[in-house]
């Protein structure tokens, strides 16, 4: 079976569980493993395929802590590395019901292409770039572009989720992240994004005007996410919203990562990756819907993905 190689960020969420006291005055917190794609890879592997992950955490409690879970939906930790401290963030609900947020990043923004097994990554394997931390200075930026470089020369499957957090992304560095989105972009054959995303990244209100700039970009395959509404999928000639299912929902963390995991894991079982006809990217979508409704309706982003078996 082919696999899918995400890159990205694994850390740990300290989620404030005091109501409206915010960071400072807030005294409980309960950790949970965060990082969109560590979560693309546990959707894969849940789901029935073979994922890899490929980041840093710190050698420390918390990365044992990351690096067991990952061990324990399947997914290939052979070129995870261990160094340095975990990344940690902080949330919680403040006195005005907005969110507090504070960020300790650890070692995986230090995560180098010397730590990729290319020989490993084979031509009809997929390539997953999911970017909340990864195009933040640091070597991981360096690393992912070394990796989308290596990826366009072997012609693999290239996807991306620019997975945009106004936290980490300022006003200052917004500029920057929407030039590194756009290379991304260039090359992909497919991409995910939030509504939201679409108007940040191509500059347009308008959805459908938005989906044609990612393909005047370079975009092949573009899904917009729309919540309750379902996927707007495009190939560049053909468009559709596919409808998601009804479902009561309790926490919406991580239902975008698997979408993903689930599209990938379909695409993964293709012969040709490239040539996708749209029907066929319609049932693709339709299935990964589901799974990432199915995540909402519970806690949890990992714990909350379907295994194949619960998928009808």
């Amino acid at each position: 079976m082919n696999k899918v190689f995400c890159i990205g960020e694994l850390l740990i969420d300290f989620i404030g569980k005091d109501i409206n006291k915010g960071l400072k005055d807030g005294t409980n917190f309960e950790k949970k493993a965060g990082g969109a794609p560590a979560n693309v890879a546990a959707a894969v592997c849940k789901l029935g395929g073979e994922a890899t992950f490929l980041g840093q955490v710190g050698d420390d409690s918390f990365g044992r802590f990351l690096v067991d879970m990952l061990k324990e939906v399947k997914i290939d930790v052979e070129m995870t590395k261990m160094e340095g401290s975990t990344t940690l963030a902080f949330v919680a609900i403040d006195e005005n019901g907005e969110r507090d947020f504070e960020f300790n990043r650890g070692s995986d923004g230090e995560y180098s292409f010397d730590s990729i097994d290319l020989k490993k990554i084979g031509n009809s394997d997929i390539l997953h770039f999911g970017s909340a931390t990864g195009l933040l200075e640091g070597e991981l930026k360096k690393t992912y572009f070394k990796l989308l470089d290596y990826g366009k020369e072997k012609n693999i499957f290239i996807s991306f989720d620019p997975n945009y957090r106004d936290a980490l992304i300022t006003e200052d560095k917004l500029e920057q992240f929407i030039k590194d989105s756009k290379s991304f972009i260039k090359v992909a054959d497919f991409i995910k994004l939030s509504d939201e995303e679409i108007k940040i990244i191509t500059g347009e209100i308008n959805l459908n005007d938005g989906v044609k700039k990612l393909h005047e970009f370079g975009a092949k395959v573009v899904a917009v996410t729309l919540g309750s509404e379902g996927t707007l999928i495009s190939n560049g000639t053909t468009s559709e919203i596919i409808p998601s299912i009804k479902i009561k929902q309790v926490d919406s963390t991580g239902a975008g990562d698997a979408f993903v995991g689930a599209a990938l894991k379909k695409v993964a079982e293709l012969k040709d990756k490239k040539n996708i006809p749209f029907e066929e990217w319609k049932r693709i979508i339709a299935y990964a819907n589901k799974v990432g409704a199915i995540t909402c309706t519970n806690y949890g982003a990992i714990d909350s993905i379907p295994l194949a078996k619960d998928i009808k």
